[in-house]
């Protein structure tokens, strides 16, 4: 990641920690070494069918921000931030951002590339 506050591990994170141990149970056997791991992810922050979704239900609180040009890529990419985000904080509150762990987001861009990237900002 380009700056280190990107470059935060998953384990770093409580909240994702919690999920991870909530994914575990008692069960040692199902501990996971890294979120991308747990089958949430895939289905909460992968799934082509989950983020339209999830976009339909942005566009229809916030509007479609302008953003007409966005590849579909770019919109996948960005919904898939939120709902990470959504999945592992809840409800943050409106313009509050959070750095997601570098692994979700390498994921993310693996499975919906760009040739640039705008990386982590505060408002």
């Amino acid at each position: 990641m380009p700056t280190i506050k990107e470059s935060i591990c998953c384990k770093e994170i409580g909240q994702v920690v919690l999920k991870m141990d909530k994914y575990a149970g008692y069960d040692e056997s199902k501990a996971l070494d890294c979120i991308t791991e747990h089958h949430g992810f895939r289905n909460v922050c992968l799934d082509i069918d989950v983020l339209e979704t999830a976009y339909y239900q942005y566009r229809q609180q916030y509007g479609d921000g302008g953003r007409h040009d966005a590849t579909e890529n770019q919109r996948n990419r960005h919904v898939g931030y939120r709902q990470m985000a959504r999945w592992i904080w809840g409800f943050l509150g409106r313009e509050v951002r959070v750095p997601l762990p570098s692994c979700a987001v390498v994921q993310i861009r693996e499975a919906f590339p760009s040739m640039e990237y705008r990386g982590f900002r505060e408002i």
